[in-house]
């Protein structure tokens, strides 16, 4: 299930020497809100992963499939109706054969939220 365009949307791209950071804005209203959990929404880490992926595959101008996701950190809970805006910084991103690797940060200001790193297929 594709989350860009529902659940978040991407409001500036830039790249520089501490990596290629897409800044997205967080969709309150979205139904996943709804059910997690209603009156205090979060938002799950399927969601945030599963962001980062989608963002990975824009980086890299290409489908992929993940193949592992490791070392995931969730270091504060990232809510929509707070944290409407939400950078996802990609750093040390290889392509090796059809693999793609990269650490993901994911915070609000200079907190960091969650912190993973990516494995993919092409």
């Amino acid at each position: 299930m594709q989350l860009i365009n529902s659940l978040y949307t991407i409001t500036s791209e830039t790249s520089n020497d501490k990596g290629h950071t897409y800044t997205i804005a967080l969709n309150p209203e979205h139904f996943i809100y709804k059910a997690h959990f209603p009156g205090e929404p979060i938002t799950p880490g399927v969601c945030i992963m599963q962001i980062a992926h989608e963002l990975l595959e824009r980086l890299c101008e290409a489908k992929l499939n993940v193949t592992c996701i490791k070392n995931v950190k969730f270091l504060r809970v990232l809510t929509p109706e707070k944290d409407l805006t939400v950078d996802y910084t990609f750093q040390k991103v290889t392509t090796e054969d059809d693999n793609v690797k990269s650490q993901v940060t994911v915070s609000v200001g200079n907190e960091a939220y969650a912190k993973l790193s990516v494995v993919c297929r092409k």
